[in-house]
C-alpha cells in the first residue's frame, strides 16, 4: 500500500477510451520484486484450486487501482479485444491479458463504501477483507464489476497470469 500512495496514478481506461461513465480509476505500476512477493504468496492457492500452474506475464507489470467516489466500472470481462490491441498502439494504456485475473484487496472494507465487486453469472457481490484474493478466468464467460464508490476509496490489486495444466 505504501508503494501506491507514493506514486502518481494515471487514470485508466476501458477498451482503450478513458469513460468516467464506464469507469472511474487510476492505477500505479507495481515494481517487480512486489509482485514477486504477491505471486510467491498467491500462486500456491491458484495452483491448488484451479489445478493449473500460473505463469506471469513478464511484458505486464500488475497494476495497483484506486477507485475513489463516483463511478466504479460497468459490467465487462476480462478478455482482451481487437480493439483494445488497436487502441493501445496510440494512447499508452497498457493492454492487460492473460488466462486468469487475480484481485487482492489492499485496504479494509469499512475504508469505503460501494466498491463490491460483482459478478452476473452466478450472480454474487462480494468486499471481502484486507489481503484476499479472488481469482477467476479472464473470459467472456466471467462478466463482472464494481459498483460505485459512495465514500472513502477502494484499493485493490490486479495480476494476471497465464496458466498451463497440470
Amino acid at each position: 500500500m505504501d508503494h501506491v500512495k507514493h506514486q502518481i496514478p494515471r487514470p485508466r481506461t476501458y477498451q482503450g477510451v478513458i469513460d468516467e461513465t464506464l469507469r472511474k480509476s487510476e492505477y500505479v505500476e507495481i515494481p517487480p520484486h512486489l509482485e514477486d512477493a504477491v505471486a510467491s504468496h498467491c500462486f500456491g492457492h491458484v495452483r491448488d484450486h484451479f489445478e493449473i500452474a500460473p505463469k506471469r506475464i513478464p511484458s505486464q507489470p500488475a497494476v495497483a487501482y484506486c477507485y475513489g467516489p463516483g463511478v466504479g466500472f460497468v459490467a465487462h470481462h476480462d478478455e482482451v479485444t481487437d480493439i483494445e490491441r488497436e487502441r493501445a498502439r496510440t494512447n499508452g494504456q497498457p493492454v492487460v491479458g492473460g488466462d486468469l485475473t487475480l484481485v487482492v484487496w489492499l485496504n479494509t472494507p469499512d475504508s469505503y463504501r460501494g466498491g463490491e465487486l460483482f459478478f452476473e453469472d452466478p450472480a454474487q457481490e462480494i468486499k471481502p477483507p484486507c489481503g484476499t484474493l479472488v481469482a477467476f478466468p479472464a473470459t467472456r464467460d466471467h462478466i463482472h464489476g464494481v459498483r460505485p464508490i459512495t465514500r472513502g476509496e477502494r484499493v485493490t490489486l490486479v495480476v494476471r497470469v497465464d496458466a498451463d495444466r497440470l
